[in-house]
């Protein structure tokens, strides 16, 4: 073979080689990546199943917690009992998982849905509430947003026609009117609010008011009677959403009465209703005289449970809804996983 040749095989033998090379390369890189997408993979999967398990121990906890109010034939809910408990002890598993409990009573926001009975607002002092309400939000508004845009009683009206079950502004007027000027067009839902976000469907309320009161509002359950603020475990925030006065005189309570109900609280006293008689109790009118609206709820039905699971690096979030009300039967009313 002459020098030329055997330099054209060495070449061929070199590049054969480093062909072969870049393949076990490349394979051992996808191998490697599709050995960490399996094990991602899998650590998704552990965390969120999981998380769901959180919600079934959290349902336990709740129905746990109600078959022992049954037992001593008294019943409120605070923040002192196990279910509320859950979010202070962590869960770190042997195979080194993790899982964060939080349940919170619905009571311990305002209901939305509770200022209305049958279609119509329930009390004749819900429109000055809706606007005291949302002359607080456009007052929390970011400095970003132009707050003079916003007007309280516009948006207080535009609410309560959303809700209500008849097609007329409480201004005159048709309902859907502006809905229907939409890009798609809409229509008034005139029922009950299905979620928060869903404010962001009236008239008038921007992503930054929906922001702004997210924190304090909720729309579970989406009916009953006995479904307002629990002082009991509101927090400082919510708690200033009471509204109490005389007829003439009504107004959302003071920092001096939201720190009172905190103090009572905190000294282990049980908020009550006037005809409560237990030893723990102490009649919420003897901090607020005049009562307040929505009238207060000091038991509950409603949870919203989030559970928090960590797999490695993976999480996952689950957070659910659950009525309690049928011990037998708790109901799932809504889950989301993220």
């Amino acid at each position: 073979m002459t020098r030329r040749n055997q330099g054209v095989a060495l070449i061929a033998v070199v590049l054969f080689v480093a062909l072969a090379l870049s393949a076990v390369a490349l394979f051992v890189k996808r191998a490697t990546f599709n050995t960490h997408a399996i094990k991602n993979h899998d650590n998704a999967a552990r965390a969120e199943a999981l998380a769901r398990g959180g919600v079934r121990l959290a349902t336990a906890l709740l129905i746990d917690d109600r078959v022992r109010e049954q037992a001593s034939e008294f019943r409120a809910d605070s923040l002192g009992e196990t279910w509320a408990q859950a979010r202070l002890v962590p869960l770190d598993l042997q195979d080194g998982t993790t899982l964060r409990l939080t349940i919170e009573d619905a009571g311990a926001r305002l209901n939305l849905n509770a200022l209305f009975e049958d279609g119509t607002p329930k009390d004749p002092a819900t429109e000055a509430y809706l606007l005291a309400l949302m002359q607080k939000a456009i007052d929390e508004l970011p400095r970003t947003a132009d707050a003079h845009a916003y007007d309280p009683e516009v948006l207080a009206h535009n609410l309560m026609d959303y809700i209500d079950a008849d097609s007329e502004r409480m201004k005159g007027g048709a309902e859907d009117d502006g809905y229907l000027e939409r890009r798609p067009p809409a229509r008034a839902a005139n029922r009950a609010l299905l979620s928060v976000d869903e404010l962001g469907a009236v008239e008038g309320f921007t992503p930054d008011l929906v922001e702004v009161l997210r924190p304090y509002v909720t729309v579970y359950p989406y009916s009953g009677s006995n479904i307002g603020i629990n002082p009991n475990t509101a927090p400082p925030w919510v708690l200033a959403l009471l509204y109490t006065g005389t007829t003439g005189d009504t107004r959302l309570v003071e920092e001096e009465d939201v720190r009172r109900i905190l103090e009572a609280r905190e000294g282990g006293s049980l908020l009550c209703a006037d005809e409560a008689n237990h030893p723990s109790c102490s009649p919420l009118r003897s901090l607020l005289p005049d009562g307040v609206y929505p009238g207060a709820s000091f038991t509950a039905d409603v949870f919203v449970v989030t559970a928090e699971a960590h797999a490695g690096d993976s999480q996952r979030t689950v957070t659910a809804v659950i009525d309690r009300s049928e011990l037998a039967k708790p109901k799932l009313l809504a889950i989301r996983v993220h």
